[in-house]
């Protein structure tokens, strides 16, 4: 029973703390149909009330922000959000407040009652809250709800309410299975494959192109303004605060290292190491007959010498640790005792026969010998806290109004300019990028690009135990640029403009006169080039692409309607014009293990969709009330 319900909550558990809410059409500022939901308005304190549960504007933000913790944690603390992103998280977390509130009601209704004890055990097995030695961590399990912003008080119910939400919609979630009638359909649909005859014409067939006026040179450029446009170029200052700035002056003491060699002592063994002689040998026979013939007291190099007539010798290896053997050798080598013949035995390099020549027990390492490692750890480690001590007191003088150059200068930190770069971290001309003697930190050119003008961002972690802020100097916005600049880049993008137009006209010459019954030879011997046949291809999205046949090609080949039809498809060089010349149906009673993953996929959908109709018959079954301000003003805060 433990266990079905530990399958149940584990995606719940997932979600809390290992995922990200907000769906990518959220980023992308996609709405979540709310009006479809505004069923009249609630009290200037409520975001939404579902049947009789109340979501509270502070319930709604405190969800929101634990969303946006997570995220961020994910993409770096530089993440920050848009008006409409927030609004987008907003608007997804209380579409799912809602829906939790749907099925809480229900899992009362149905008369679901998760117990105590259940949640005990559920939470208690669970290898998050795990401590070192894998079992439950009181400390541990308190530490991870602070980072997410919760207590205990607050995540117990939601424990005890997701079980009984998993109770409720698991039968619907799991009971929907494709028919089998449906499966050999997609079957079929997928790994149909198709051939086709082609005539490939390049667009550097072309002839007669003459050189173009300046008024066409002026249409190209006015045409195509948005690629002979320089990008938006920053200029910023970063204060990079690394622990190495506190490094030097820390002098730990011969207790503080003992300390720290004691606390990480199982960092401190030396792994067992073996030395061995090895014989390769060509098959498992004549490796059986050096076994056979060391068993009866001769050494490797005259067993081998024996058993191969003297074409191979072995070859000693001096100590080494148990995971540098091939994995097929590991064991029975470090199993085995000194002298004694193992093998023959086959990895990937081939057949193996191995003796033990002599064995070097694992051990602790002395303190003497790892003290000038610990002293660098401990330097480092301690620099770290120091640091972290002193970051928010240096924030604060940041966005007091203090200098960069003021604020460094109090723990030796020089700012570094950078720039002009774009958002991609690239120079206007290949010299600059040359004479830029430090390369930003791709999270910094990222920071920059989200300040205003003059703007200081406070200091971010860098993952590595430092610290970062970013000023914004300057913004050279995008810039067209002068036409005799690009002059010709123009002549060279109109040439093959007008190059791709003829070859096209010429393309769609010949497939009419292949429509019309010319043979595709005769096609190809008119253009010029030879006659290919494409491989055989499928719609099937998990097959991988041939080089030799582009999307364009396969998908223009699914539209056709039977074998002779012709169609013409423009790539980036040329044109091609093929016929189909076979179609070769699939058959499901052939496909064996292919069907199964076909299977899953729709199982997956179709639980999917009962589980969506589940839920909006809910709604449509329940009042729903929500606040039309709630989104704006929660996103507001």
């Amino acid at each position: 029973m433990l266990q079905t319900f530990r399958v149940i909550i584990n995606s719940f558990i997932g979600k809390v703390f290992f995922t990200i809410l907000l769906l990518t059409f959220g980023l992308l500022g996609v709405g979540y149909g709310f009006r479809d939901l505004l069923l009249g308005a609630t009290s200037n304190n409520d975001a939404a009330v579902v049947g009789g549960v109340t979501i509270t504007l502070n319930d709604l933000d405190r969800q929101y922000r634990r969303q946006l913790a997570n995220y961020q944690r994910q993409l770096g603390g530089s993440f920050n959000p848009t008006t409409q992103q927030k609004q987008a998280l907003v608007s997804d977390t209380l579409n799912q407040a809602i829906n939790d509130a749907l099925f809480a009601e229900q899992a009362r209704d149905a008369g679901f009652r998760i117990s105590d004890g259940l949640v005990r055990k559920i939470v208690e097995s669970e290898p998050a809250f795990a401590g070192e030695d894998k079992r439950f961590d009181p400390g541990h399990f308190r530490m991870m709800l602070e980072q997410q912003g919760m207590t205990e008080a607050t995540f117990i119910p939601m424990i005890r309410a997701s079980m009984a939400r998993q109770l409720l919609i698991n039968p619907i979630a799991t009971s929907a299975t494709a028919p089998k009638f449906l499966v050999d359909d997609m079957y079929r649909y997928r790994n149909e494959q198709r051939v086709a005859q082609t005539v490939t014409i390049p667009n550097t067939a072309a002839t007669g192109i003459a050189a173009p006026t300046d008024a066409d040179i002026d249409a190209y450029y006015k045409k195509h303004a948005a690629d002979f446009t320089a990008p938006e170029y920053r200029t910023f200052t970063v204060l990079a605060l690394t622990p190495d700035l506190f490094a030097a002056e820390i002098k730990p003491t011969d207790d503080e290292l003992h300390a720290a060699y004691d606390q990480h002592k199982a960092d401190y063994i030396a792994a067992e190491k073996r030395k061995i002689t090895q014989l390769m040998v060509p098959d498992k026979a004549t490796g059986e007959a050096v076994v056979k013939a060391m068993e009866a007291g001769k050494s490797m190099a005259d067993a081998a010498k024996t058993a191969t007539n003297g074409k191979l010798q072995p070859v000693a290896l001096d100590f080494l640790p148990k995971d540098t053997f091939p994995e097929e050798l590991r064991e029975p080598v470090f199993a085995a005792s000194k002298g004694a013949p193992i093998g023959p035995i086959q990895t990937v390099l081939g057949w193996h026969v191995v003796q033990v020549d002599d064995i070097q027990a694992g051990h602790q390492v002395p303190f003497d010998e790892v003290k000038a490692k610990l002293t660098d750890e401990v330097k480092h480690d301690t620099a770290v806290d120091r640091l972290s001590e002193q970051v928010d007191k240096l924030g604060d003088m940041l966005t007091g109004g203090a200098s960069m150059d003021d604020v460094g200068a109090g723990v030796g930190a020089k700012p570094v300019k950078f720039g002009p770069m774009d958002a991609k971290g690239g120079y206007p001309t290949p010299e600059a990028g040359k004479a830029a003697t430090v390369k930003p930190q791709e999270p910094w050119v990222t920071a920059a690009f989200q300040l205003q003008q003059g703007e200081t961002s406070s200091f971010q972690d860098d993952k590595a135990g430092g610290y970062y802020a970013v000023h914004l100097d300057g913004v050279t916005p995008p810039t067209l640029r002068p036409l005799a600049e690009v002059r010709a880049d123009i002549v060279a993008g109109w040439t093959k403009e007008q190059q791709a137009a003829q070859i096209a006209k010429r393309a769609e010459e010949l497939a009419a006169k292949a429509r019309a019954g010319t043979a595709m030879t005769e096609i190809a011997a008119t253009a010029g080039v030879k006659l290919d046949s494409t491989p055989a291809v499928t719609r099937d999205p998990a097959e991988k692409p041939d080089p030799a046949t582009p999307p364009a090609l396969r998908d223009a080949l699914f539209k056709l309607d039977k074998v002779g039809d012709i169609t013409t498809v423009a790539t980036d060089s040329g044109q091609i014009i093929a016929r189909l010349s076979e179609i070769r149906a699939a058959d499901p009673r052939a496909a064996g293990t292919k069907l199964q993953p076909i299977a899953q996929e729709l199982d997956s959908a179709m639980r999917a969709d009962s589980l969506a109709q589940y839920r909006e018959g809910l709604r449509q079954n329940t009042k729903v009330k929500i606040n039309p301000q709630a989104v704006e003003t929660v996103a507001g805060q």
